[in-house]
């Protein structure tokens, strides 16, 4: 699926890119099975295949730990493999890092956002964990596992702030995240509510934020994180990186 013109100058306007039903239905669900699968796992102290975060709040209070993140399931999970190599993803995040390289997998993982406990992850650019060179090689292709609304933390965004470059970050609360240190105020976040199935493809400068989930519904997502062939970047190295097409 090669994206229009108009998506492609509303991708270098905004910096991100709604795409409605993307990921089909069945897709979605075989992906909520797996996710139940690896929260019973986890929480019953198994060895779990994939690296994960627990919330720290939900923890310790609900019945039983919540999962808020799980970390590059694709590396070893076939179905999240099978999702990141999704031909209509390819062609889009193809053609929006340049088109005519190979791209590779930097890396993936999944934002489990539980109901009641969900914690906020705070304004930031994807790049600047990242550090992949040149900006526009790479990109984050975020697929909504659940209805994502303003009420259980969709995804907020700066229109435009990619066109501000890198800015610095500083580290937050136990280093667990980064967050712009600029001497300008920023432009208001606008919330970007999504149904189930749909996929944001913004650029790695993209400033975007997710707040605390308060409702009593899940905001499970994949986020697959894209860098063409072309790119650089002193945190992976490409031999760490799965070859998707």
């Amino acid at each position: 699926m090669e994206p229009t013109r108009e998506q492609i100058r509303s991708f270098n306007d905004d910096g991100y890119l709604v795409v409605e039903d993307l990921i089909d239905p069945a897709a979605v669900a075989a992906l909520r099975a797996r996710l139940d699968e690896l929260q019973e796992a986890s929480v019953a102290g198994a060895d779990a295949p994939v690296k994960f975060q627990l919330e720290k709040g939900g923890a310790a209070t609900a019945v039983k730990p919540s999962l808020r993140k799980l970390d590059e399931p694709a590396l070893t999970d076939p179905l999240f493999r099978s999702v990141a190599a999704t031909p209509a993803i390819l062609d889009i995040v193809t053609t929006l890092t340049g088109g005519g390289v190979h791209l590779m997998l930097y890396s993936d993982q999944v934002f489990m956002k539980p109901a009641f406990c969900g914690s906020e992850k705070p304004l930031h650019q994807d790049n600047s964990y990242f550090k992949v060179t040149p900006h526009t090689a790479g990109i984050t292709c975020w697929i909504a596992l659940d209805d994502a609304t303003t009420e259980n933390g969709c995804l907020h965004y700066i229109p435009g702030s990619h066109k501000l470059g890198l800015v610095k970050h500083r580290e937050m609360a136990e280093k667990m995240h980064l967050t712009p240190d600029v001497d300008f105020p920023l432009p208001t976040e606008v919330a970007v509510p999504v149904r189930a199935g749909t996929c944001i493809f913004h650029h790695l400068l993209a400033m975007h934020s997710s707040k605390a989930n308060r409702s009593a519904l899940p905001r499970r997502a994949y986020a697959v994180h894209y860098a063409n062939r072309s790119a650089e970047s002193c945190v992976r190295s490409w031999d760490d990186m799965l070859p998707l097409r």
